[in-house]
């Protein structure tokens, strides 16, 4: 019985002592909250060069309210109006409440979200207010109307490391550019081995920014800022290059070109082409062409990284994994010379036959 007692008073003490320190503890509830509110500081732009380097648009917002105190960081998320915001590209606000864009960051923007150079188009915009992986809310969408312009693709510029020299502005052969405006980068361009290591140090340079890429810790990355210059090899070697600045991924492919086709019964090397290094193209002399020849630009031995044309007669891309294109028609019948020039970065390829 005493026993029983006893226990019934120190059940009874703890009661009490949670019931008075209870008035010391400060509830935390977390609510729904309130999303941010986002204003557009126009809803209709119409973009062009005279623009490129002025502010055009900025994004602004409310504060979330969460309905506690929290550090709160925002992203902006825009997506083509035909899209969904799975496809939506995101940009760390961090605590900001605002947004500015100059006229070619958009211009880019807006190209890279599906809307062509030189047409219009409508953009969603919408803010993400974010305590944690799990815990963010999104303001109301709003809508951009904007029209774009033609502009050259965004580049990085080959530099060239130690004694290898590279010219200071874009130029054909040292070049590689985004035709889809999405960090991803493509070019040709010759290493000359001037330092006769067996491979040729360089960098990666944003045209738009300065930016400069190096060596990422490996010959196959790349760290904006970094101080040891990528090195590919083996050279002199002429190279397909494919940068992804978004990754930090850089990847490197030796290549020499041939023609394909039913003149020479589809083989991979019987007709090579020879590089030019003063103009940079691929050309190949002396070809002999029967009316209704078709062709195709091989390399290496096959198919891999090999070019077509598409239905307006343009320079394709034919490789894995879409395989895409048609075979390249000839004039007709004859003796002729056939050149390859994908000296200008992705995009701007192009051939001919005379």
């Amino acid at each position: 019985m005493i026993r029983m007692m006893t226990k019934a008073i120190t059940l009874s003490s703890l009661v009490l002592l949670l019931m008075g320190c209870e008035k010391n503890i400060t509830k935390t509830v977390k609510t729904d909250g309130i999303p941010p509110e986002i204003r557009l500081s126009a809803q209709t732009l119409v973009l062009n060069a005279g623009s490129a380097g002025n502010n055009v648009l900025n994004i602004s917002w409310s504060k979330a309210d969460f309905g506690f105190k929290a550090a709160i960081s925002y992203a902006l998320e825009l997506t083509n109006s035909r899209n969904t915001f799975s496809s939506a590209v995101s940009v760390n606000a961090g605590a900001n409440l605002q947004h500015t864009y100059l006229g070619s960051q958009l211009n880019e923007l807006a190209i890279g979200l599906g809307i062509a150079a030189g047409s219009s188009g409508s953009i969603d915009v919408r803010i993400k207010a974010q305590l944690s992986d799990q815990e963010f809310i999104y303001s109301p969408v709003a809508k951009l109307n904007v029209t774009t312009y033609r502009v050259d693709f965004p580049a990085l510029l080959v530099r060239g490391g130690n004694s290898w020299v590279t010219p200071s502005v874009r130029t054909k052969g040292f070049v590689l550019t985004s035709p889809d405006y999405n960090g991803k980068y493509e070019g040709y361009i010759y290493l000359p081995n001037a330092d006769g290591w067996g491979g040729d140090g360089l960098k990666l340079q944003e045209e738009s920014t300065g930016v400069q890429y190096g060596w990422g810790g490996t010959q196959t990355t790349m760290t904006a800022g970094a101080a040891g210059n990528l090195w590919f090899s083996p050279a002199p070697n002429y190279m397909k290059v494919n940068a992804d600045v978004n990754a930090g991924t850089v990847n490197f492919t030796p290549v020499r070109f041939f023609i394909s086709g039913n003149h020479n019964n589809w083989s991979t090397s019987a007709t090579p082409m020879t590089y030019n290094a003063n103009t940079k193209q691929w050309i190949a002399t002396n070809v002999s062409f029967t009316a209704g020849n078709v062709f195709v630009f091989t390399s290496n031995g096959n198919y891999d990284i090999s070019y077509k044309v598409n239905n307006d007669g343009k320079i394709v891309y034919a490789g894995p994994p879409t395989w895409a294109g048609n075979n390249i028609p000839v004039p007709g019948t004859g003796t002729f010379t056939v050149t390859l020039d994908v000296s200008g970065g992705n995009g701007n390829y192009s051939y001919s036959i005379q």
